[in-house]
């Protein structure tokens, strides 16, 4: 615990003593401090009331304290308690006919439990623990409301985030698409298009990331593990950072004492997790700046440390630098974009492949270390085979659509018209359907090769069209190959499509080298 976390907790269960006449103050304490309590004594009322204000376990009040006054100035600062709390006030009385006059006075004042003197020591000890019991209580309840604010907040500030990044890429795609429509021969067209594409995919890999985030929460991301070879997954990741990091004149070197380590995971995700890592390090690292990627063995584990001589971090928020919707700078002058989830992410990922994650910089300005731990396997890596059918179906993919009858069933036109435009440039012969009940009525009239359709449709969704199509015949159609092209991108929705009906599942945005790849798998059988 930090000096400030112990010196505030301190203060909030100390019980706050007044009791004006005699010794009785200095006794109390004493035997309240010999049980381990904390006792504060106070001179009169306007010191208490000032003292419940920095923070109280309990309250143990004299009846010689209380004046008409005095009451009325204990109660207001009772009744200006934040929600959470209700202070207990354990109040002596001389007799019972005083207990019971101070019960009618005060008992609906405030949280008052009134008693008589002279009162026995392990009586005393007993209520006043009971007190301090129930004021925790309150405090777990403090603290479980700030966390909720928090967290409302931190949401908010990454909606807010989430417009910005968003809107971003999309200004300049809108952008192009109005100079290009301007038929201004001083616009470049190509240069155009680039950009277009460029913004595009950073707003797919922004989406990317939330739905990767979403599964993760709801605890549906499944990994399929096999022995991975660690450094050439490394490898990679430093491939796909090492443009960016060559624009910034950034040196990445590596140290692999271990190059035949294995681990248990799954490459893709390991590539992620190793991207993420080094993309953060490029994005916070200077021009000319240096990237260190060092890889060894440690107690039957691999060890990943990837250092950077960039920006650092701020101590306050090493510990937050794993969490979601967090951000070491969320101002409107961050010099670096970004929705913060990507080490959020590592970390998940991390954990999924029974290993660990952690951070270190000595502060801003003197660079930042990531360690990533992970568990060796127990087998080796098969050797890769390379499968001729499948070079080959790359080669003729384009071709087996020639004359190919394709119907598509999408209620957006415009991705409708988009995927009519792709598929007639192979040759292939294209009939768009906007919903479920056009498609079926149109596999009555006609017989075709395939069906690609969407899932989120209005009124019947691309699940009806499966299920109705394949309780159809044969010659209306109810064996025909099905691909669904779906924003709903995760593992489940897949596995929902499959069973369903389905032959194969592609994802929203689309890759045309998959779904061309797709239909090629699922028209080479009968074709």
């Amino acid at each position: 615990m930090r000096n400030g976390d112990h010196k505030k907790n301190s203060i909030e269960t100390r019980v706050l003593v007044l009791m004006p006449t005699g010794r009785d103050a200095s006794l109390v304490c004493r035997t309240l401090g010999a049980a381990g309590i904390q006792c504060c004594i106070c001179r009169d009322v306007e010191e208490l009331t000032a003292e419940i204000q920095k923070g109280a376990g309990a309250v143990l009040l004299a009846e010689e304290a209380l004046t008409s006054d005095s009451l009325d100035l204990l109660s207001s600062a009772f009744d200006s308690q934040p929600v959470w709390s209700d202070l207990s006030v354990t109040l002596f009385a001389g007799n019972a006919q005083n207990a019971e006059l101070l019960a009618a006075t005060v008992g609906n004042r405030f949280n008052v439990t009134i008693v008589e003197r002279p009162i026995r020591i392990p009586m005393l000890l007993s209520g006043v623990r009971g007190a301090l019991r129930a004021r925790q209580r309150q405090y777990e309840s403090r603290d479980f409301l700030r966390q909720l604010e928090e967290s409302d907040y931190q949401k908010d500030l990454f909606l807010a985030t989430l417009s910005h990044e968003l809107r971003t890429p999309l200004n300049s795609i809108l952008g192009w698409i109005q100079l290009l429509r301007s038929n201004d021969r001083s616009v470049n067209a190509e240069r155009g298009l680039e950009v277009i594409e460029r913004n595009a995919m950073a707003q797919a890999e922004i989406i990317s990331d939330i739905l990767f985030v979403s599964r993760i929460i709801t605890g549906k991301l499944e990994l399929e593990i096999e022995p991975v070879a660690i450094v050439p997954v490394i490898e990679q990741a430093i491939e796909v950072v090492r443009p960016s990091a060559e624009l910034k004149k950034i040196k990445i070197t590596t140290d692999f004492d271990v190059d035949g380590a294995i681990v248990e995971g799954n490459p893709e995700r390991l590539t992620q997790i190793f991207w993420n890592i080094l993309s953060n390090a490029v994005k916070f690292t200077r021009e000319g700046g240096a990237i260190g990627v060092e890889v060894k063995f440690d107690e039957g584990k691999a060890k990943i440390v990837i250092t950077d001589n960039g920006q650092g971090i701020e101590p306050e928020f090493l510990p937050l630098i794993f969490e979601r919707f967090r951000q070491a700078d969320s101002s409107f002058t961050r010099k670096v974009g970004g929705l913060g989830l990507g080490l959020a992410i590592v970390r998940h990922l991390v954990e999924l492949h029974k290993g660990e994650v952690s951070v270190y910089s000595a502060g801003l300005g003197y660079g930042t270390s990531f360690t990533v731990t992970l568990p060796l396997a127990e087998t080796e890596v098969l050797p890769t085979i390379v499968d001729d059918d499948e070079v080959q179906r790359d080669i003729n993919a384009e071709n087996i659509l020639k004359g190919v009858r394709i119907l598509i069933v999408e209620d957006n036109e415009d991705s409708r018209d988009m995927l009519t435009v792709l598929f007639s440039q192979m040759d292939a012969e294209i009939t768009g359907m906007p919903s479920v009940d056009d498609a079926i009525e149109e596999l009555k009239k006609r017989k075709y090769d395939v069906l690609i359709s969407d899932i989120g449709m209005p009124d019947r969704d691309g699940y009806d069209l499966i299920r109705n199509v394949r309780s159809l015949p044969s010659e209306n159609g109810g064996s025909i190959p099905a691909i669904a092209l779906t924003g709903y991108a995760s593992l489940q929705d897949r596995e929902l499509a499959l069973e369903a009906g389905f032959q194969a599942h592609c994802s929203k945005p689309l890759d045309i080298e998959e779904l061309i790849n797709t239909l090629s798998d699922i028209l080479q059988p009968s074709v």
